[in-house]
């Protein structure tokens, strides 16, 4: 709540570098009150997983719901994203880049067993 608070009070779009934060970003869009950029963790020349900065765009209003009553609705996060992309018509490319997406990120968390 602090960090949507936080949010609300600076001028977006707004970009954060912290991992740390970067990862409460990830609870506040899943949980539908923000639409946030978040690029994907890479492998850097010097073999180190970097993480660039995220970018906030805007707040829904769900968000600015939120923070007017000061109370959270009792919705999942995922059935929360669930809905808004079921509700979401995409065209025929847009869900092809998800798809893609998605299978990026899938393949990213897997790694090569040992002795294979």
């Amino acid at each position: 709540m602090a960090l949507l608070r936080k949010l609300a009070s600076v001028r977006l779009p707004y970009t954060e570098a912290d991992p740390a934060m970067i990862d409460r970003l990830r609870v506040l869009e899943a949980a539908g009150h923000i639409r946030v950029l978040i690029p994907p963790v890479h492998v850097d020349c010097d073999h180190c997983m970097r993480q660039p900065p995220a970018t906030v765009l805007e707040i829904t209003p769900q968000g600015r719901r939120v923070l007017s009553t000061g109370t959270i609705e009792e919705e999942t996060p995922l059935a929360a994203m669930q809905r808004r992309h079921a509700s979401t018509p995409r065209t025929r490319a847009a869900s092809a880049a998800l798809d893609v997406v998605q299978l990026a990120a899938w393949f990213s968390g897997t790694r090569p067993r040992s002795g294979d």
